[in-house]
This record gives structure tokens, C-alpha cells and sequence, in this order.
């Protein structure tokens, strides 16, 4: 399992990063290719402003025009050819950028280590034809400088899109292994639980089988023993389905119930045993109090609630019951007195199959399997609610249960069903 674990986790990764570095190289290149085509537009722009603002006057009065320009400008009338503002270029690239621009007609080209854009106008009757020539060499160079800064921090985004994406990916798994635990502890405790009483039936049927001869009388005492086990045996296997009835819950029909009479009519059902035991039982239950919820569920929850309550009761003790609403959340406690539960089991004491090994399960009878509780918690969870167990450690147990007050239903939310994993 842990193998497959890995193999999921290494998936995720593997996508959250596909999925995540394509987002950010769509981001980071669009940011780059917008700034690339600013950079040409705006270099195009001022060319063509050039022109635009510096009308070619008689060759004579010139100077003030020139004054205006940083660009090369080439002017050319008939095979005469005259370079302006290359004072400090050398006769070769002069001769070169004439060759390129008028002759050759680009627009954009390289030499020498440069890099150079063009363009042209006629003007005076198309007489004339002026060329003005940029060189965006320093342009090009804050723009690789631009692309290198942001593939950097491309690399660096990524490598924390990997760390993220590797916490993220054992946050994920994380309710898939503790879901696999919880399912193989659930299987060996399962198993541990049946062992003993099928040791019990096959020791029962050898002494059986051993007297071939006796009457079924004779063997009433060991066919007892068969019975109880295997009473015990379907106890535990009903419990088992409970838990998984409560884990699909979500999947059961949502009505508007009257808990308060839920409540009422799991007590009544209670009193008779109480009464045999001398147990009082004290409630004190605000009616009518209503909430979109499960009825079996919530009638389930109450019942072994109630049970739990009852079996931990010494004869002559006493129960209280309560049930009050606030503004949001309907309030259930159930208090019992006689024995206590030690601080450190109280965490503990809503796990799968977990009994407290002390005078409160020695003082039991009966097919106990520590799943009540847990059952109990799924139910609560299952209706947003909470359940928490309160105790001195010697004389009184008290659990707390809120269930919001909901008239119609809403989206289950993402942590209910974690916990419910887990």
C-alpha cells in the first residue's frame, strides 16, 4: 500500500507541476511577448514620428531638423545620397546602412554587432525619399536581460510549485492512508474479536463430537456456549454494517424532524429497564425543537447514546437527559453517574473497537465491541454536528452533542468528509 500511496503522490506531483508550469509559462511568456511587441511597436512609432514631425526642408536648412532626431537619416534624390547624424559611425557602416536601407530595401537587419530598423517616406512631390534608421542594439539587450530575469524567476516559481505541490500532495493522501489504516486496523481488530469466540464453538463442538453416544440434553451447557458465541458473532457483524450504514448516510433522504419527540420516544423505550435496574432517569427536553436531519440516524444516535449511558449505571445511579436549542445549534447531553472515564482515554474513546480497560468495561456485560460510540460520532459528523466526552475520572460521564438547527438542505462541507475518512 505504501508503494501505491507513493505512486499517487509522484502522480500529483507530476500533474499539480504540468498543470501549474503551464499556467505560469502562459503567464511569464505572454508577460515577455507583450513586453517584446511594446518594445517593437514603440521603436516603429518613433520612427515613423520621426518623419512625421521633422518635414524635410531645402538641404540648406537643415540644422534645425536635425536638432529634433536622434535616428540616422539617409535622404535620397535621384542617385545623390545624403547621411545625416552619423558623425560618430565610421566610413564602412555608413556605407553599409545605405547599402541596406536604399538599395537593398530592409527594414531590419544586423551587422558589425548591431542592430538596425528602418523605414521611409517621400516627400516634396516624391521627389525625395528620407530613411530614418534606428539602432535598437541597447533595446535588444534590455529585452534578453528582460527574458533571462524572467526565466529565472520562472525556475524559481516552479521550484516552489514543487515544494507546494509536495505538501499539497501529502495532504491529499494523507485521508487515502489514514482511511487504509483505519480499514486494516478495522480488519484486525474484526478478526481479533472473532477468533475467540470461533476458538470457543470448535472447543464446544470437539467435546460435543467427543461423546458420540450423549443425548442433546447432556450437551444443553455446550450448545449454550454455541448459542452466546454466535450471538455475539451477528452482535459484532451488526455493529460493523451500522458504522458502514453511517458512512453512506449522505446517500439516505433529508427531512425536517422533530428531534425533541425522537428524543422523548427513545427514553420511553428505556424506562422499563431503568426501572429494573433502579435507575432514575431525569429529563429535561424543550419541545419542538426541529432540524433538517436522518430520522433513523438521529433515533439510531439517541439509542446507543441512551444504551451507553444505561450499561455504564451501576444499579440504584442515576441518568440525566437534556435537550435545549440556541440560535444556530441544538444542545443533547447525556450524563451518567457511578463510574468515570480517566483524562487520557477521553480522546480516545470514540476510535473503532477501543474499550477502556478499567472498572467501567469490567462492570459490563454482554457483547460490548467498542463501536457504539464510533457510530455515534459518524451520525453526528455526518450531520455537521460535534460530540465531545467530558468526565471527572471517577464519578460522572457527560457527552456533548450539537446538531445545527438547519431547515433545508445545504452542500455538505469538504472537512465533514475528511473526518468522516479519518
Amino acid at each position: 500500500m505504501d508503494k501505491v500511496l507513493n505512486q499517487l503522490r509522484r502522480r500529483f506531483i507530476i500533474v499539480f507541476m504540468i498543470v501549474g508550469g503551464a499556467f505560469l509559462l502562459l503567464a511569464y511568456g505572454s508577460i515577455f511577448v507583450v513586453n517584446v511587441t511594446q518594445t517593437m511597436n514603440g521603436i516603429e512609432h518613433d520612427l515613423n514620428s520621426i518623419l512625421d514631425k521633422a518635414p524635410l526642408p531645402a538641404f540648406d536648412n537643415r540644422d534645425e531638423w536635425l536638432q529634433r532626431t536622434n535616428c540616422i537619416l539617409i535622404a535620397r534624390q535621384a542617385d545623390s545620397v545624403v547621411v545625416f547624424n552619423a558623425d560618430t559611425l565610421d566610413d564602412g557602416t555608413v556605407n553599409e546602412l545605405v547599402r541596406r536601407t536604399v538599395k537593398e530595401g530592409e527594414d531590419s537587419f544586423n551587422f558589425g554587432g548591431s542592430y538596425y530598423m528602418a523605414t521611409s517616406r517621400n516627400v516634396l512631390g516624391n521627389d525625395i525619399t528620407v530613411y530614418a534608421v534606428y539602432d535598437w542594439t541597447g533595446d535588444r539587450e534590455d529585452l534578453a536581460e528582460a527574458g533571462l530575469i524572467t526565466g529565472l524567476v520562472y525556475l524559481f516559481c516552479l521550484v516552489l510549485l514543487f515544494i507546494f505541490g509536495n505538501m499539497v500532495a501529502k495532504q491529499v493522501v494523507e485521508p487515502v492512508k489514514r482511511s487504509y489504516e483505519q480499514q486494516k486496523k478495522l480488519v484486525a481488530d474484526a478478526s481479533h474479536e472473532l477468533k475467540t469466540p470461533i476458538a470457543i464453538i470448535g472447543a464446544n463442538l470437539s467435546l460435543i463430537s467427543s461423546d458420540p453416544d450423549s443425548t442433546v440434553k447432556q450437551n444443553e451447557h455446550w450448545f449454550r456456549n454455541i448459542e452466546s458465541q454466535l450471538s455475539r458473532m451477528s452482535a459484532l457483524i451488526m455493529d460493523m454494517l451500522e458504522l458502514h450504514r453511517a458512512d453512506d448516510a449522505k446517500n439516505k433522504p433529508e427531512t425536517v424532524e422533530d428531534i425533541s419527540a425522537l428524543l422523548s420516544g427513545v427514553l420511553l423505550s428505556f424506562e422499563a429497564r431503568c426501572f429494573e435496574k433502579s435507575v432514575s432517569l431525569d429529563e429535561d427536553i424543550e419541545p419542538e425543537i426541529k432540524t433538517l436531519c436522518i430520522k433513523q440516524n438521529v433515533e439510531r444516535l439517541y439509542t446507543i447514546m441512551m444504551d451507553n449511558a444505561f450499561k455504564y449505571t451501576p444499579e440504584g445511579g442515576k441518568i440525566q437527559v437534556s435537550l435545549k436549542a440556541d440560535k444556530k445549534n441544538a444542545v443533547i447531553e447525556f450524563t451518567n453517574y457511578g463510574v468515570g472515564i480517566a483524562k487520557e482515554h477521553l480522546t480516545k474513546i470514540f476510535d473503532r473497537f477501543y474499550r477502556v480497560d478499567n472498572a467501567r468495561t469490567q462492570s459490563t456485560q454482554g457483547n460490548s465491541f467498542g463501536l457504539g460510540l464510533s457510530l455515534a460520532k459518524s451520525i453526528v459528523l455526518d450531520h455537521e454536528g460535534t460530540i465531545n466526552c467530558d468526565s471527572d475520572g471517577s464519578s460522572y460521564v457527560k457527552f456533548s452533542i450539537e446538531l445545527p438547527l438547519r431547515q433545508e438542505r445545504k452542500k455538505r462541507r469538504a472537512s465533514i468528509s475528511n473526518n468522516l475518512i479519518g
